[in-house]
């Protein structure tokens, strides 16, 4: 007689909310000052995290991530590493993951963009060998998006010269269990 059939089901999820920049932040990332690697201008090889770009994203941004965790299940967060990003005209940035961790999660958060922004393109963890679907987030300011880490992503082409972005990497943990990891 045959056994029970079962099923598992293996989805990743990707968050996005629409919030406020606030000045302080904007006004931050204007001013600040960025290396030009392949397609961008980008703060991610400086040195010791910029503490003051973790703080004021992070007033923006928490109470989206702490609702991500209660989804998630998980009672802590840890921010491991945050960068600003900025994209000239026919700019962009190619396909590429962050991390493969369990409950390693990246972020965009679209300081400044305009309709002609380059849209964030997301695919099936195992793109390009395996490829089931994709989905486009058009940069709005303001807009969060929160993804696992191993999720393929890639900024399209820019159409203008206004896209900023500040991007980044946090854990969630359970703080019963663990405590905040150490990076």
């Amino acid at each position: 007689m045959p056994g029970e059939l079962h099923q598992k089901d293996f989805v990743e999820t990707l968050f996005y909310q629409d919030m406020d920049v606030s000045p302080q932040l904007y006004d931050y990332v204007a001013s600040y000052k960025m290396t030009k690697i392949d397609h961008v201008g980008t703060s991610f090889y400086e040195g010791k995290q910029d503490e003051v770009l973790a703080r004021l994203t992070f007033e923006c941004v928490e109470s989206f991530f702490v609702a991500v965790g209660k989804k998630l299940n998980k009672t802590g967060l840890h921010v491991l590493k945050m960068w600003v990003q900025k994209y000239e005209k026919f700019a962009y940035h190619p396909i590429h993951v962050h991390a493969s961790n369990a409950f390693n999660y990246s972020f965009v958060f679209y300081v400044d963009c305009t309709d002609h922004s380059g849209c964030t393109m997301f695919y099936n963890v195992g793109y390009p060998y395996v490829d089931h679907s994709s989905f486009k987030i058009q940069p709005v300011k303001g807009r969060c998006v929160l993804f696992p880490g191993a999720m393929p992503h890639e900024a399209m082409p820019n159409e203008d010269d206004r896209r900023v972005i500040v991007s980044g990497n946090i854990v969630y943990f359970d703080r019963d269990k663990s405590p905040a990891p150490r990076i």
